[in-house]
């Protein structure tokens, strides 16, 4: 209540006009005491609503049926996906999922703890992974992986892996051969250390070497084996998956080095956890059939 309640008007109140604005003045001072007051509890009576926290991720598409987006429901989806949003329960975060159109760039900003972590069919192993390991930690490997040779069905140059086997360089590594890779990842790896006499043509995004595929420009594209399978089954047709380079990698879940947010051993508890309870089989079901 406003001060001075209970008490009897002073001897100037009972005295016309000059009562009146007396009067006046300390209804004035009181609401304005009242205003201040209010505002310095303010935060006090109404606390500002607490900042729900975020797990980011970064990843890099097209990169099916590890990760890609559906248009039509503005939605991030695919096996990587499904284990972050496993991650981030379990760190009590909401998920945020980035895309990153290069892959270099998605692997430098995780490096600098520019997101909370990295899923893009990450490989963790050989000397790619030792590389990589300078600047980022990675998590316990997750999948196994190979290398994939796609191909026009129509194979207008007649590319030919016996028994769908592409591991022997000289198979691709041919004058009148063209062949895309994506920029920073085992592929191109792959192609600099083995192929000498085709021509290798780096693109920083997928899409835009399938379509260079599909357009004719490229005898092949060396890309993870699950992706290749992936584009081929969804391309009415026109793709197909020539064979397998065996390069034996592995992958992870990668965040800053040193792992400064202490995120490794939540992620490797989910990633052990959904090994031993079944989740994650049912996941390789669900993405690979």
């Amino acid at each position: 209540m406003a001060e001075g309640e209970g008490v009897g008007p002073p001897p100037e109140a009972r005295r016309g006009g000059v009562g009146k604005g007396i009067v006046t003045v300390a209804v004035v001072v009181v609401a304005f005491l009242a205003l201040v007051g209010g505002l310095a509890l303010g935060p006090l009576v109404f606390p500002p609503a607490p900042q729900i926290a975020t797990l980011v991720v970064g990843t890099n598409i097209p990169f099916p049926p590890f990760e890609d987006y559906n248009t039509s429901t503005s939605t991030f989806f695919g096996f990587d996906i499904d284990m972050a949003k496993m991650i981030a329960r379990a760190t009590h975060r909401t998920l945020v999922v980035k895309n990153y159109a290069d892959f270099d760039a998605l692997l430098t900003t995780v490096g600098k703890n520019g997101v909370d972590m990295a899923v893009s069919a990450i490989t963790s192993t050989g000397q790619t992974g030792a590389n990589r390991s300078k600047f980022l930690t990675f998590s316990i490997t997750y999948y196994d992986a190979n290398q994939g040779v796609l191909i026009q069905t129509s194979n207008p140059i007649g590319v030919n892996c016996p028994s769908q086997n592409c591991t022997d360089p000289s198979i691709l590594d041919k004058t009148n051969y063209v062949i895309g890779v994506q920029r920073g990842t085992t592929s191109e790896s792959w192609t600099s250390a083995n192929i000498k006499n085709a021509t290798v043509r780096n693109f920083t995004a997928v899409d835009t070497e399938l379509a260079a595929l599909r357009a004719g420009s490229l005898t092949a594209v060396i890309i993870d084996n699950g992706p290749a399978g992936a584009f081929a089954a969804g391309s009415g047709g026109a793709l197909v998956v020539a064979g397998t380079i065996s390069t034996g990698e592995q992958y992870s879940f990668a965040v800053a080095h040193l792992d400064p947010q202490e995120l490794i051993p939540v992620i490797n508890g989910v990633v052990y956890t959904s090994q031993q309870n079944g989740t994650y089989q049912r996941l390789i079901t669900k993405w690979f059939g």
